[in-house]
C-alpha cells in the first residue's frame, strides 16, 4: 500500500523486493495481492516484465535478490521507494546498496521501507542496525515508533541530529498478530498453529522476540523421537545426500560428514528409518552411493544437496554417469532456499507434537544422530540433520528439482 501513495505522480518509480522468485509469486504474496489493488488505481499490469503501469506514467515493479551478487542489477536505476518483503532473509550487502538507487526526480522524496520477522540468515545484522529498538541490552534504546538520526563514520555509523547534512532518519514499529483483528476474526486458530511451532520459532514469530537464538537444544529436542521397530510398508520413501568429500574438505582436522538419510511418510507422520554417515573420498563416496541405492530399492527416490550454478549440476551428472547407478536409478539435484535452522524447523515442529519417528533396525547409530540432534545448530557437525532435512524437503515438495537423470 505504500508503494502506492503517490502513483499519481508522473515519474514516481517503486519497487518491491522478496529474496527468491517463487516467494514472489505464492498465493497471498506481493504480485497476487497488487493484483487486488493496482487496478483500482488503474494499473496495468506487465506479466514479462512484473510490473504495474499507471495512468500518470508512475510504475511499480517486483524484483527479487537470490543471489548476492544480483544487487548489481539495479546499477543504473532510480526508485522514490525502495521495499523489502521479509528483510531478514537479505544479507546487509543487499539491502545497503539499494541505498544508491533511492533516488528521485519526481518530486518525491525517497523512501525505504521493510517488513520482517525475526530469524533468518538476517537477523543479526536487522537486530544491530535498528539496535536502539531490538536490543534489550542497548545503552540508549528507543521507544516503539520513536525516530532518530544516523550518519555514516569510519566503517560503521553514529547517531546525529536531525538536522545533520549526512543524517537519514530510521524507526522501527513492532507489530504482533494481535494487532491484525481482520487475520483473528477470518481465522482464530493461527495462534493456536504458531504455539505449536518449535521453541525458537514461536517467540520469533509469535512474541516478536528477538533475543532468542537457534542454539544447543533449543532447535530439536532427543526426547521428541519415539523408537518403533519399523516404518508402514506401504509409506512412501526417499534417501537424500548431504555430501561433503572433497579433498579439500578431508584435508581438514575434523572434515565434514558425507550423510545418507532415508525417510519415509506414512499417515502424516515420518520415519527417519537410516542415517549414513562416512568421511570418505569422493570415489568411495559414489561406491557407497551406489551400494545403498541397491539396498534401499528403486522405489526409494534419490535426492542430492546441490550447490549453485554449473558446478552444482556437473555434480549430479557425475554421480549418474558412475557404473553402480547409471541406469539403474533416478538422482534428482535439490537446492536448498532456506537456512540450516529454517529447514530443520519444518520437521522439529513436527518431531514437538510425536509425528516423527526413529526406526530402530541396528543398521545405523541413531545415538550419534540423537547427539547431533541436540547440539545443532551449536554441535560442531550438523551433516545428519541436514540429510534429514533435505529428505523431508523432498516428502513435502518444499525443494524443488533442478537436475535429473534416469
Amino acid at each position: 500500500m505504500e508503494a502506492l501513495r503517490y502513483v499519481h505522480v508522473p515519474g514516481y518509480n517503486a519497487i518491491l523486493f522478496r529474496r527468491t522468485f517463487p516467494e514472489l509469486q505464492q498465493p497471498e504474496g506481493l504480485i497476487e495481492r497488487s493484483r487486488r489493488l493496482c487496478p483500482i488505481l488503474g494499473g496495468r499490469y506487465n506479466e514479462t516484465h512484473l510490473m504495474w503501469r499507471f495512468p500518470a506514467g508512475a510504475m511499480l515493479v517486483f524484483r527479487h535478490m537470490e543471489g548476492e551478487p544480483d544487487r548489481l542489477k539495479h546499477q543504473s536505476a532510480e526508485y522514490a521507494y525502495i521495499g523489502f518483503d521479509e528483510l531478514t532473509t537479505f544479507t546487509e550487502a543487499q539491502y545497503r546498496y539499494l541505498f544508491s538507487r533511492a533516488r528521485s526526480t519526481s518530486g518525491v522524496a525517497p523512501r525505504i521501507r521493510a517488513g520482517t520477522n525475526p530469524g533468518g540468515v538476517g537477523h543479526n545484522w536487522v537486530k544491530r542496525r535498528w539496535g536502539a529498538w531490538l536490543d534489550k541490552k542497548h545503552p540508549h534504546p528507543a521507544a516503539d515508533g520513536e525516530v532518530r538520526w544516523f550518519k555514516p563514520e569510519g566503517a560503521g555509523e553514529v547517531e546525529c541530529g536531525a538536522n545533520d547534512p549526512d543524517g537519514m532518519a530510521r524507526t522501527f514499529i513492532k507489530s504482533t498478530v494481535w494487532d491484525n483483528p481482520h487475520l483473528m476474526e477470518k481465522d482464530p486458530a493461527y495462534i493456536a498453529r504458531l504455539k505449536a511451532l518449535p521453541l525458537v520459532e514461536r517467540m520469533q514469530l509469535l512474541e516478536g522476540d528477538w533475543d532468542i537464538m537457534a542454539g544447543a537444544g533449543n532447535v530439536i529436542r532427543r526426547e521428541w523421537f519415539e523408537i518403533v521397530e519399523a516404518a508402514p510398508a506401504e509409506a512412501k520413501r526417499v534417501r537424500f545426500w548431504d555430501l561433503a568429500a572433497t579433498e579439500k574438505e578431508l584435508s581438514k582436522d575434523d572434515p565434514d560428514f558425507t550423510a545418507g538419510a532415508r525417510v519415509s511418510f506414512a499417515d502424516k507422520v515420518y520415519y527417519i528409518e537410516q542415517v549414513l554417515k562416512a568421511q570418505r573420498s569422493w570415489a568411495n563416496v559414489k561406491r557407497l552411493m551406489g551400494q545403498t541405492a541397491a539396498l534401499d530399492g528403486r522405489e526409494t527416490a534419490i535426492g542430492v544437496e546441490q550447490e549453485p550454478g554449473a558446478s552444482g549440476k556437473a555434480l549430479i551428472r557425475e554421480i549418474m554417469r558412475d557404473p553402480l547407478l547409471q541406469g539403474k536409478y533416478t538422482v534428482r539435484g535439490y537446492r536448498p532456499m532456506k537456512d540450516k535452522v529454517a529447514r530443520a524447523n519444518v520437521w522439529a515442529s513436527q518431531a514437538q507434537v510425536g509425528n516423527v519417528k526413529i526406526v530402530n533396525d541396528g543398521s545405523w547409530d541413531i545415538e550419534s544422530f540423537l547427539n547431533e540432534c541436540q547440539m545443532f545448530p551449536e554441535g560442531v557437525h550438523d551433516d545428519q540433520v541436514d540429510a534429514v532435512s533435505g529428505a523431508v524437503e523432498m516428502l513435502t515438495g518444499r525443494g524443488g528439482p533442478l537436475v535429473a537423470f534416469a
